[in-house]
């Protein structure tokens, strides 16, 4: 009997080579993010206005754009100064494409990617010491000092030491002289929705000076969070002694973290994703027979509604979370999704026609997903601060850190 490899040899064979048939869906794509760069480089901008008033560095962190050169310009050009992302790859891929701005790896990094981490990062976040050590031997090997920040948990329960053993670590960290820790930070409202609030920034900052007291000097950046603290930032009372602040959310989709809800003077129409109606039919809007697990083992669970309107788009699970889409239409509802049909409820909203693109706004988890979806088309309204063509399909080449 012929191994399976043997069988798909000969059938490869017989067959020949598949027509590709990247450029045609490329110039009609069945969904597409559509990002305007000039209001993403307002929305910097303000940010920028608003942090430097009170003496605040601010850090774009650039994640959700998946290495996406056209994002990180955007950015750019609305005056930041420096870029955070969580992947490696994203800051190899930024750097391939010319873009010359300092880089933060917030990700903890792994001590096996440690000599990739001190060749593209000018700073990293860190908790561990074997981590940071690893971090010093790839440094000196470079001939370089790499700049460290230390991450303290105070409450999320994501990264960080605790408090206690903050002094503890930094005293083992005194003679490694590949790392220079030159800031300390701290994270919130990402695992445990736990509020950023003037108590635990307080914290921080105390944490930052005993440490600054057992280095013996000051150090440049005091970390106070992301967009989770810009309600204080708004308010003015970020607690004095915090000097950095980390924002990817609000800066790319204009909203308070917490609530969702609009910040003064930012944009929330960055990002605009839309999809391709490929069915229009009136059903009921309950299942026919018996109900069981669907495609990702949940039990659904339906509202008796009668004969509804329902519309299919060319976008899916694989594709976005629904949990944070929401149709730009407010009279259209989203029913429920598989892993390629988005189904709406389109009864009080039509009359609509098949090949209709239908708008949806993206929260960041589905703002994530789209832009690391190989299926969605990625679409800049301001193509001018692109150096170079945006890519038709994704994701990008590997960054060039695996090579």
């Amino acid at each position: 009997m012929l191994c399976y490899r043997r069988l798909i040899h000969r059938a490869r064979r017989e067959t020949g080579p598949l027509p590709s048939l990247t450029g045609i869906i490329a110039m009609n794509p069945s969904a597409c993010l559509h990002i305007d760069q000039q209001l993403l480089s307002e929305n910097v901008r303000l940010l920028q206005a608003l942090c430097q008033r009170q003496g605040v560095e601010l850090i774009a962190v650039v994640k959700a754009g998946c290495g996406l050169e056209g994002i990180a310009r955007a950015v750019l050009a609305g005056g930041c100064g420096m870029l955070a992302d969580s992947r490696l790859d994203n800051i190899g891929r930024l750097q391939q494409a010319g873009v010359d701005a300092p880089m933060v790896l917030l990700r903890l990094p792994s001590p096996s990617h440690a000599d990739a981490v001190v060749r593209l990062a000018d700073i990293s976040l860190n908790s561990e010491y074997d981590a940071i050590e690893a971090l010093h031997l790839a440094a000196l090997r470079q001939g370089r000092v790499h700049r460290i920040m230390l991450m303290v948990e105070l409450g999320d329960r994501r990264e960080g030491v605790v408090p206690a053993q903050l002094p503890t670590l930094v005293e083992r960290l005194r003679p490694l002289g590949g790392v220079r820790v030159v800031g300390i930070g701290s994270n919130f409202g990402c695992l445990g929705g736990v509020r950023t609030t003037v108590t635990n920034l307080s914290e921080l900052v105390r944490c930052a000076r005993d440490v600054e007291a057992r280095l013996g000097y000051r150090l440049e950046h005091v970390s106070g969070g992301n967009s989770g603290a810009l309600p204080l930032l708004l308010q003015g009372r970020l607690p004095a002694g915090i000097n950095q602040l980390r924002v990817g959310f609000s800066m790319l989709l204009g909203r308070n973290p917490y609530t969702d809800e609009p910040l003064p003077g930012l944009h929330t129409g960055v990002f605009e994703l839309e999809a391709e109606l490929i069915e229009i039919q009136t059903k009921p809007s309950l299942p026919e027979g018996e109900v069981v697990l669907d495609a990702f083992g949940q039990v659904p669970h339906f509202e008796d509604r009668g004969p509804r309107i329902r519309g299919i788009v060319g976008l899916g699970r694989l594709d976005t979370d629904l949990a944070t889409l929401r149709p730009a239409d407010p009279r259209i509802e989203v029913i429920g999704a598989s892993s390629d049909h988005l189904i709406l409820d389109l009864t009080r909203s039509g009359p609509h026609r098949i090949g209709e693109r239908i708008r949806f706004v993206p929260g960041y988890g589905a703002l994530v997903q789209a832009m690391l979806s190989p299926y969605v088309c990625k679409q800049f309204r301001q193509p001018a601060l692109t150096a170079e063509p945006v890519p038709a399909r994704w994701p990008l080449p590997a960054s060039p850190w695996r090579r």
